[in-house]
């Protein structure tokens, strides 16, 4: 009984109309939209990104950080203790040094960070102007 051939029925497909369809063959060209193919893209780059976790810092060598970064008015990019719903390392919160609230929160850009959730600060240094490329060049 199971090796018995089974009958097959012709698909036959009758116009009820004048109009008369091409089949499958529109969307042999069918393309993605871009925003589908810019999401798709995104989401791939999230998936991807792997964000080394830095080493614990103290709170005195947090102060040190902070405390170079607003003398000499440079960004700063903090780190906190915290991951993600996959267990990765989040990222990192970059702004300028605005000062303290208390003795238990600090102020990055616009945002209040608690220093107990502070991994590490580290100061960013970009460079002048006169030195990219371009200007390198025309120096020979």
């Amino acid at each position: 009984m199971l090796n018995e051939p089974r009958e097959r029925t012709d698909k036959v497909f009758e116009d009820y109309n004048d109009y008369h369809d091409r089949g499958m063959i529109k969307w042999v060209t069918a393309y993605a939209m871009d925003e589908l193919v810019k999401s798709i893209s995104a989401g791939k780059a999230e998936a991807m990104k792997d964000i080394p976790t830095l080493p614990q810092m103290s709170l005195t060598e947090i102060d040190a950080s902070l405390a170079e970064a607003l003398k000499k008015n440079r960004r700063v990019s903090v780190q906190l203790n915290q991951k993600d719903r996959f267990g990765r390392q989040t990222e990192s919160i970059e702004g300028f040094f605005k000062g303290y609230c208390g003795e238990d929160e600090i102020l990055i850009g616009e945002e209040w960070i608690a220093l107990d959730r502070i991994r590490n600060v580290h100061v960013l240094y970009e460079d002048k102007w006169s030195s990219v490329a371009v200007f390198r060049q025309n120096r020979n």
